[in-house]
């Protein structure tokens, strides 16, 4: 994975994702593949996508990679594509906002 973020900026943004929006990440990765997903954590970011873990319903675990609409360039770009990947995905599922 390409990086545009620096470790301090990646470690951030995934400590973020996965203490402040657990029910985010769940969302997320129901809607890019692992539908019965009972919770998700954010373990990647790069420039091209972001990468979750998903705990399934039947105990398994499904890596999740959704790709950004446009590549990364800093950490205000990483914050509008997850809020654009998350919209999409509530989009998807019939979420409410």
């Amino acid at each position: 994975m390409s990086a545009p973020l620096d470790d301090e900026a990646r470690g951030a943004i995934l400590r973020h994702m996965n203490d402040d929006h657990g029910r985010d990440n769940l969302v997320i990765v129901r809607a890019n593949g692992a539908a019965t997903a009972v919770a998700a954590t954010m373990t990647e970011i790069d420039a091209i996508a972001g990468v979750w873990i998903a705990q399934l319903d039947d105990g398994a675990e499904e890596q999740v990679v959704v790709p950004w609409t446009t590549p990364l360039t800093d950490r205000r770009s990483a914050r509008v594509q997850i809020v654009e990947a998350h919209a999409a995905a509530r989009a998807q599922l019939s979420e409410p906002s």
